[in-house]
């Protein structure tokens, strides 16, 4: 149950939104016994063909040409008959189709389910079944829009002298980039959380859900953390491509993941603007971690041995390393793995925390396929790791 003040700034923060309508059909996606529409947050499919009776052809399309082959897709079909029918579905994109596996849910429903489908060169195909005059989600992942962030973050909140939600600034559409503050006056030491860079990227939003939901519980290892560390966690970057079904980019049409050195967006610009003041009033980002997801469960790290070119030396320079260890030793029935790699130019968050702030960073990727209650487990080995590594 949020209190009074989260509730006002809940409601504070959605009101801000911009109030745009989404399409209802999609070029050629209304039929006489079928309807195929996106008219909700993160809805995203192009246009439509009939096959044959029964049989529709749908197909995705990118926010721009020559992008990372993620192709999103998040579509209701209501059954307009008077009678239980079955549609055959065949999804097209250029490339990638695969990587997002069809899930199904109830309107109002909480609960995915997967459907069996089969696949080929740039299809994917599947079945629909539905009783008369109903309506299901069909998605590639799990749907978590803007919304549910915001109230989310407010229901972390445990101790309201320490903890509050704020806006960091808005996006290119004026979408509220909301975060969660915890603060401790005796403390100088910052842990850094973010996500949802790249919109489609569930499994590491769910992983990020989890660590925050833990990381603000009331078991006794995580109160007396917070009782030594100061907390931002941003875990929607990219609102305006959550919201549009983007498969990777933001409003703007920029990889937002690839903007850290330039910072030529008002997202990039507003976290970096944050983190730069607190340093410069005496804090230090002892911890930084992006949650992404990609074909496989890995930790980008920078290099053993980097030095950032600020010309700082790392603290306590193996502690990335220790932390992956034990994470892979406490959950050793899923693979995990690490990639260090320094990418000066490239303008990735990791990169851009390191070289700025002297302080260690990691792009946390989980697999697009993982298994929900295994994203959780490593989500909580990784939190309970880290606590025991950041002195």
């Amino acid at each position: 149950m949020l209190s009074l003040a989260s509730v006002a700034l809940f409601s504070q923060l959605t009101l801000q939104q911009p109030q745009e309508d989404k399409p209802r059909n999609p070029d050629g996606c209304s039929f006489e016994q079928v309807e195929f529409t996106t008219d909700f947050a993160a809805g995203r499919l192009h246009h439509c063909e009939r096959e044959q009776e029964g049989q529709f052809k749908l197909y995705l399309k990118p926010e721009k040409e020559d992008i990372n082959p993620s192709p999103w897709y998040a579509f209701a079909v209501e059954n307009l008959a008077h009678e239980s029918k079955t549609f055959t579905i065949t999804l097209f994109a250029d490339k990638g189709i695969s990587r997002y596996k069809p899930k199904r849910s109830s309107i109002g429903e909480d609960m995915w389910h997967p459907v069996p489908f089969s696949e080929g060169d740039g299809w994917l195909k599947f079945k629909v079944t539905l009783p008369a005059q109903e309506k299901e989600i069909i998605a590639g992942q799990e749907i978590i829009d803007n919304v549910h962030y915001i109230e989310w973050l407010s229901s972390l909140i445990k101790e309201p002298e320490h903890s509050k939600v704020i806006s960091l600034g808005v996006s290119s559409e004026g979408r509220n980039l909301a975060a969660l503050e915890h603060t401790v006056p005796s403390s100088d030491k910052w842990l850094i959380l973010i996500g949802r860079q790249h919109p489609p990227e569930v499994t590491g939003a769910i992983a990020l859900l989890h660590f925050g939901e833990l990381l603000f519980s009331d078991e006794k290892y995580v109160s007396d953390f917070r009782k030594q560390y100061n907390i931002l966690l941003v875990p929607n970057m990219n609102p305006d491509g959550v919201y549009h079904g983007n498969w990777r980019l933001t409003a703007a049409g920029v990889d937002m993941n690839r903007d850290w050195k330039n910072q030529t967006l008002p997202e990039t610009q507003a976290l970096a603007k944050y983190l730069t003041k607190l340093t410069k009033g005496g804090g230090k980002i002892e911890f930084a971690i992006d949650f992404h997801s990609t074909h496989r469960n890995v930790f980008y790290t920078m290099p053993k041995g980097y030095e950032p070119s600020s010309g700082v030396p790392l603290r306590n320079p193996q502690r990335v390393y220790n932390w992956i260890e034990e994470i892979a030793e406490m959950v050793d029935s899923v693979e995990l793995e690490y990639q260090p790699g320094a990418h000066p130019d490239s303008g990735v968050f990791k990169q851009f925390i390191t070289d700025k702030f002297a302080a260690h960073a990691v792009t946390y990727e989980v697999s697009d396929s993982e298994e929900r209650d295994n994203i959780k487990r490593v989500a909580e080995a990784a939190l309970i790791s880290l606590i025991n590594r950041l002195d």
